[in-house]
């Protein structure tokens, strides 16, 4: 193979690992395996061997686990600063890039992300302070999704106490100063009125924390808004339902 069509090649792999841009949805029927026990009673790969397996260009391998989707392993990484997630088969010989969709909530598991630097940064908080079920929210105030979204989360803290959201304004249409000011204010009645499009003198404030989500997203290729990080970091994308919210927190609720 001529090396400018290999090197194109090598580049197309690499862009693949790093926007996931064109979906590869997998639908899983009932449970698969190679026998009775766990499949990796007979399946293994290190990090290393998940390395040598993917294209180059890929800096890191993170961690290697069984995937949801039974016969692959979730394999994620970073590559020129941004981190990924694709899956290669218990056979070595495939991999795939792309969203994986679960059907019954239409969760995006290919979207999990490390939760413990947005923890650290400032947001809003929407429930009681003690509740044990927190969900970290990015949201845009210019964005009629986010305000409808905001709206079914005023439910779900109503119908279940335990739960409260973490709202963090992730500036797309809004400008970085706006959402500095009302990260400051750490109101929601400012927030609320800000969804409304009602105008309010805030004071100006210090951007950083703005740029440090802002960097945070662009790592973790969180593009739009709302998006909503569940407790063990899988990422929900777009407005639902106040039951369809409970349903997919069900795993983290105390136990009745």
């Amino acid at each position: 193979m001529p090396i400018a069509k290999r090197n194109c090649w090598r580049l197309a792999l690499i862009a693949a690992l790093l926007t996931l841009a064109t979906p590869a949805v997998l639908l899983g029927f009932g449970d698969q395996g190679c026998g009775a026990g766990a499949c990796t009673d007979c399946h293994s790969l290190t990090p290393q061997q998940a390395k040598a397996l993917l294209p180059p260009g890929v800096d890191q391998i993170h961690r290697v686990v069984p995937a949801e989707v039974g016969g692959l392993w979730q394999v994620e990484g970073e590559s020129q600063g941004q981190r990924f997630t694709v899956w290669v088969d218990f056979s070595g010989r495939y991999l795939i890039a792309g969203n994986i969709i679960r059907l019954k909530d239409g969760a995006d598991i290919s979207k999990r992300v490390e939760l413990a630097e947005l923890q650290a940064l400032p947001a809003v908080r929407l429930g009681a302070a003690e509740a044990p079920v927190v969900v970290e929210v990015l949201t845009d105030v210019h964005c009629q999704h986010c305000r409808t979204l905001h709206q079914q989360m005023q439910q779900v803290v109503q119908q279940r106490p335990e739960v409260a959201f973490r709202i963090h304004l992730l500036p797309l249409m809004m400008t970085s100063a706006e959402a500095a000011a009302l990260q400051q204010a750490n109101s929601l009645e400012a927030l609320e009125r800000a969804y409304r499009q009602e105008e309010m003198e805030l004071p100006s404030a210090d951007t950083a924390a703005v740029e440090a989500l802002k960097d945070y997203a662009r790592r973790w290729q969180l593009r739009g808004t709302p998006a909503l990080v569940l407790p063990d970091g899988l990422v929900l994308s777009g407005a639902r339902p106040a039951a369809r919210l409970i349903e997919a927190l069900q795993p983290f609720l105390p136990a009745p």
